[in-house]
């Protein structure tokens, strides 16, 4: 996807610092240096679906990661239940909708929304990438962030997603929200390290035939 190079590639916007990594207590940090997820479910009042939010340490830099997550296009091939992805618009150098359709259990057979993406590039060396809800059949928002943030040689990504459905059959769900949640970034998680140790694999690769035959 060009759309993802073309996006980093403008990034001028002026940005907050995060002090999140600061911010994770002892027992996270314990928890994240053995290869765990750190998870917070946070019920809001009036609200049936709660905001959640995830910490998990990736292999590489923030900026790969983000690179690989940008192919919007290629969401429907990892993440579960979802049956199509595809950029509608390119509103601004760093801002696109993105048109998702997803399956859904019973009753509902499946459901679609378009969710407004914008990416900054943040002072401290992290990346975030912000969405909210445009359009969308059964949802009233959907209000979430991806930040890539250099932790330890590392990248910490924080996680936060924030749905409010508008379904009489919302109430039914509340309970597996928290545990979709999970098992999506513990997918994204996997295909963005494969991925990219992929691509250094075959730059690896490609460096030694070349090195070989200038020999």
């Amino acid at each position: 996807m060009k759309i993802r190079t073309i996006i980093l590639a403008l990034l001028l916007l002026p940005n907050l610092t995060y002090a999140i990594a600061d911010a994770i207590s002892a027992k996270d940090q314990e928890q994240l240096s053995q290869g765990s997820m750190v998870k917070k479910v946070d019920w809001k009042e009036g609200y049936v679906w709660p905001e959640v939010t995830i910490l998990v340490l990736l292999n590489h830099a923030p900026l790969d990661n983000l690179n690989v997550f940008l192919d919007f296009e290629s969401h429907k091939k990892y993440i579960p239940d979802m049956i199509e992805s595809q950029i509608l618009k390119i509103v601004s150098s760093n801002q696109t909708h993105v048109y998702f359709e997803m399956e859904m259990p019973w009753p509902v057979k499946k459901t679609s929304h378009v969710t407004n993406n914008i990416v900054t590039n943040n002072s401290d060396g992290s990346y975030t990438l912000q969405w909210n809800l445009v359009k969308a059949e059964m949802l009233k928002a959907t209000d979430g962030s991806m930040t890539f943030i250099p932790y330890q040689g590392k990248t910490l990504l924080k996680y936060v997603s924030f749905i409010v459905p508008n379904s009489s059959f919302a109430g039914m769900f509340k309970d597996r929200v928290a545990k979709d949640v999970e098992k999506s970034v513990i997918k994204i998680t996997k295909h963005l390290n494969a991925t990219i140790n992929n691509k250094k694999h075959l730059f690896s690769t490609s460096q030694k035939k070349s090195n070989q035959n200038n020999l």
